[in-house]
């Protein structure tokens, strides 16, 4: 059930408990598969009212029902393993190489704290009390089970991905200091220290559940890390500071009018010949056909993406240029994942 990194802030449970998991699982790969195949003929067939066919119905209620059924067994499975879970947090923060530093900004935007991207309990701002890593156990577990039934594969890793991608682009960059924005539960943020052991690697997010849960995981999995509560439209650091600024599936979490900050923060932070890069989810309205752009449509009125066209809709390389780098140094394209059937969108700047 685990994707490949595991470790032991993830929530253990019983025999039966791993089987409810697996029957989620393999709900949601029958509606990616047979399910939503039934729709596409009928759409196809059809394309004047597609929320009045019979296979719509099946397949948007069902892939609803399956995505609410997942988020309530595994906060029922987090809850029953949560004392565990914390001794382990503990364990790991007393013998810490990184460090994490919460409170440093200024205000979080107001638009944070209204979709719970993807739906779970408590959203992404989810901080109960004083310590509280549930925002981050719950979107790393949940994030395993929702990547699988979207076939993307147990070796895939967006991290891994794009740092294949950087040295082959440039193979001559040696950062000293690495900058993720973005960075939620910290998926990616343990595979740049090993990538570039000798660079200072800082990351920052707005939750603080996601980076208490994201600074632990680096300690377990090794990584050292520095975990920053920093706005990435408006970070504290001094300008010139990063060689290297990275994004994972950050910017179709980001209200348009927030997305050209961060692009022009990226600009600010990197020194001469730096490199940003960001990477995100292929959903440009040019490369989808009429049916994939529907599905693309519908996440935002069933799966809690309210920001999903406006990055669909985005002109990223001209937002870059706009925040002052060269329209020559400017490039997108998109890169197949190590495991899975969808590639990303991959935007790089030089400054």
């Amino acid at each position: 059930m685990s994707r490949s990194t595991t470790h032991e802030l993830q929530p253990q449970t019983s025999h039966d408990g791993l089987s409810r998991r697996l029957a989620v699982l393999a709900c949601k790969s029958a509606i990616r598969t047979t399910l939503q195949e039934a729709f596409r003929q009928d759409f196809e067939s059809d394309a004047s009212q597609p929320t009045e066919l019979a296979s719509y119905r099946l397949w948007s209620g069902i892939n609803k029902a399956s995505q609410d059924r997942m988020w309530s067994l595994l906060a029922g499975q987090i809850d029953a393993d949560q004392e565990r879970i914390d001794a382990v947090a503990r364990c790991a923060r007393q013998a810490a190489s990184g460090s994490l530093a919460l409170g440093e900004v200024e205000q979080v935007p107001d638009y944070q704290y209204r979709p719970a991207i993807h739906g779970p309990p408590g959203g992404y701002m989810l901080d109960r009390c004083e310590g509280d890593l549930g925002a981050g156990v719950l979107y790393e577990a949940g994030g395993n089970v929702y990547a699988l039934g979207q076939g993307i594969g147990k070796r895939d890793s967006k991290g891994k991905r794009l740092i294949a991608h950087i040295r082959e682009q440039f193979p001559e960059l040696n950062p000293r200091r690495i900058l993720e924005m973005g960075c939620s539960a910290g998926g990616q943020s343990t595979d740049y220290p090993r990538a570039y052991p000798d660079a200072e690697f800082h990351a920052i997010d707005l939750s603080p559940g996601m980076l208490r849960y994201a600074h632990a995981r680096a300690e377990l999995l090794g990584s050292r890390v520095h975990f920053h509560q920093q706005d990435a439209a408006a970070t504290a650091f001094p300008a010139g500071h990063f060689d290297l600024v990275v994004s994972h599936n950050l910017l179709h979490e980001v209200a348009a009018e927030h997305a050209p900050g961060i692009m022009a923060e990226c600009y600010r932070l990197l020194s001469p010949g730096g490199v940003c890069i960001h990477q995100d989810v292929p959903i440009q309205r040019g490369r989808l056909d009429e049916f994939q752009q529907f599905l693309s449509e519908w996440q935002i009125d069933n799966n809690d993406e309210p920001f999903w066209l406006d990055f669909a809709d985005a002109d990223l390389p001209a937002l870059l240029a706009t925040a002052g780098f060269g329209a020559d140094k400017v490039d997108a394209c998109y890169l197949e994942a190590i495991d899975g059937p969808i590639p990303w969108y991959v935007v790089t700047a030089v400054r």
